[in-house]
């Protein structure tokens, strides 16, 4: 296997070009007249290879009467043609020059050029100089654009670093991202670069079987373009290709090709390469006289090119340009610190007063808006209190509204209608004393009977309706009446206790109160299969505290609050009146404690 491999590289050619034919646009200024070739028709014609007819059509131009953004248009197609002539140090220096005006230029003119300067490094030596802040920028501009084939050509620059440095699987990885993008968008003349790239790698690897497949396909394919670098490129991997197959005469056959079509394109970088790969070749074939000859045209074309004194002159004005540009942007920024310097400090000056007029008026605004926030939680409160005594007011006065009526109604019933059957009965009593016949006195005695259970109904009612809700001693008297009539039945046992309640409730939180045990009560009597149970009530300056005991066999107080008992309607009733409800209670232990307690304030 060859020790040091010559075969061509040129991964994306003719790529550059076209991209520039679609986004440079024609920047020719009213000093112009209508006979100047624009600089995209410039470019078309480098495309071609036309060097002479744009150097001419460039040399109409006066360069000094030129806009910023024009001359680095100018310099660009300068820089292209100083490339294609093989001048490279200079092309270099005048890319660069572009660079200077990036500013003004078209952001696809310094893509270009950083793509002229990358190719430039690439090709003065074996190994790539391409400056990272070249690909680091032109990767950028690519994201920023969206464009495909400029993503390629950005992946392309780091896929032949990868490939100098002999990390094949990830410069075949990058050639798999490429090859994507340009399936994607239907890039052909892209893909046909890509793979051969591929094929390349495939060289490399020593894989030749898999590198033979995409070099005759790839050559099959580029002999129908009529490009004829292009072809001679393919041709001389090929006839690398069949040298390490060890079939050296079909790749003399294909190494005298491409040297006769890069002689035709006058391409002395291919040609280089060309000639120490056919030195090499004729010595396999043991054709050693003209081996020699071909070694020493390789040696006097190496010598005119000097590609290594090119390639340390390009690393030179890289760097000189990378110091410069960071002195140039260093000095500016020193002169306009200094130049701003005094504005600076009475900017500083009249900001720190503006901060302070603001900070007055913030601190005022939020003290207001603080001041007024609490008066509006205080007016709400009082508005919310307002509600509560006037609901409070109602249900009072629509518990005595009903005590009332229904005294009405008891005494109704009591005087009137009492006073009236009994008038009734007394008649009916004389006439039955006065009658002789058997059947009047039978139809009489039946009056009679009927009249009296009318009497004992509208005294039962009117002695219901004279009953309160709650006894005339309080709702503490009814409680204990409702626990002494439980009690009469045997079933249950249940003690009232009070201490420390000092003055009397409103008619309402009385009936609430009551309303809240009693339905406690019912609740043990219903569930909780207690046989005693106990009420403690106490009361404080400011609370109410109610205590419900029982000895019953308890139960889980999450699930009874979700699922009934009247737990969640008693917790309803003590939120309403902003008390506290908890429950103690346990199945295995049994028994439970529920605990109330009511602000009375």
């Amino acid at each position: 296997m060859i020790q040091k491999v010559y075969i061509v590289l040129t991964l994306m050619p003719n790529m550059r070009l076209p991209l520039l034919l679609l986004t440079l646009l024609w920047s020719c200024t009213s000093l112009f007249s209508q006979d100047l070739l624009p600089f995209n028709d410039m470019l078309e014609m480098l495309d071609k290879n036309e060097i002479s007819k744009t150097k001419l059509a460039l040399k109409q131009y006066n360069f000094s009467s030129l806009s910023q953004k024009d001359k680095a248009s100018y310099l660009l197609n300068k820089g292209i043609i100083e490339y294609k002539e093989n001048n490279f140090v200079v092309a270099y220096q005048t890319l660069l020059k572009v660079k200077d005006l990036k500013k003004f230029a078209e952001i696809m003119v310094i893509y270009n050029a950083n793509d002229y300067l990358i190719d430039i490094a690439n090709s003065v030596f074996e190994h790539s100089t391409a400056a990272p802040t070249l690909i680091e920028e032109n990767c950028k501009i690519a994201e920023e654009l969206n464009e495909p084939k400029l993503k390629i050509d950005c992946i392309y620059n780091t896929f032949y670093s990868e490939l100098v440095g002999e990390d094949y699987q990830l410069a075949l990885k990058y050639n798999y991202q490429m090859q994507r993008i340009a399936k994607e968008n239907d890039l052909q003349k892209e893909l046909l670069d890509i793979e051969n790239n591929m094929g390349t790698i495939h060289y490399f690897q020593g894989r030749n079987d898999s590198a033979l497949f995409y070099f005759e396909r790839n050559l099959e394919r580029s002999r129908k373009t009529k490009d004829t670098l292009s072809i001679a490129q393919r041709v001389n991997n090929m006839a690398m290709l069949k040298t390490a197959l060890g079939e050296y005469a079909a790749a003399l056959d294909h190494i005298s090709e491409a040297e006769e079509l890069a002689r035709s394109q006058s391409d002395h970088q291919l040609l280089l390469a060309i000639l120490r790969n056919k030195a090499d070749i004729l010595t396999y074939n043991k054709k050693f006289k003209a081996a020699t000859d071909f070694y020493y045209q390789h040696l006097e074309m190496n010598d005119t090119l000097s590609a290594s004194q090119h390639a340390q002159q390009l690393n030179e004005l890289q760097t000189k340009y990378d110091t410069a540009e960071k002195e140039l942007l260093n000095a500016e920024l020193e002169a306009e610190n200094s130049k701003s310097e005094s504005q600076i400090y009475m900017l500083l000056f009249l900001l720190t007063i503006a901060l302070g007029i603001v900070g007055y008026f913030l601190l005022n605004f939020y003290k207001t808006k603080k001041i007024m926030e609490e008066r509006s939680k205080a007016q709400q409160l009082k508005e919310l209190k307002l509600m509560k005594d006037q609901e409070l007011a109602s249900i009072d006065a629509m518990i005595a509204g009903q005590e009332k009526e229904r005294l009405k109604i008891a005494s109704d019933l009591h005087d009137d209608l009492g006073s009236s059957l009994t008038a009734i009965k007394i008649s009916i009593e004389n006439l039955k004393e006065r009658t002789q016949d058997k059947e009047s006195r039978s139809i009489l005695e039946n009056a009679h009977n009927i009249l009296n259970d009318t009497y004992v109904k509208v005294r039962s009612i009117s002695h219901t309706q004279n009953s309160r809700v709650l006894s005339e001693d309080g709702w503490i008297n009814s409680l204990k009446d409702l626990a002494h009539k439980i009690n009469k039945s045997g079933n249950l046992d249940i003690e009232v206790l009070h201490t420390g309640l000092h003055g009397n409730l409103s008619n309402s939180t009385e009936l609430y109160l009551f309303r809240i045990i009693q339905e406690l009560i019912n609740n043990i009597m219903k569930h909780a299969n207690a046989t005693e149970a106990s009420i403690n009530i106490t009361g404080y300056d400011n609370t109410l505290d109610i205590m419900v005991d029982d000895n019953g066999k308890g139960f889980n107080p999450d699930k009874v609050i979700k699922n009934g008992m009247g737990l969640d309607n008693i917790k309803k009733r003590v939120n309403d009146m902003n008390g506290i409800f908890t429950v103690d209670s346990n199945i295995l232990k049994g028994g439970c404690t529920i605990h109330i307690e009511i602000p009375l304030v």
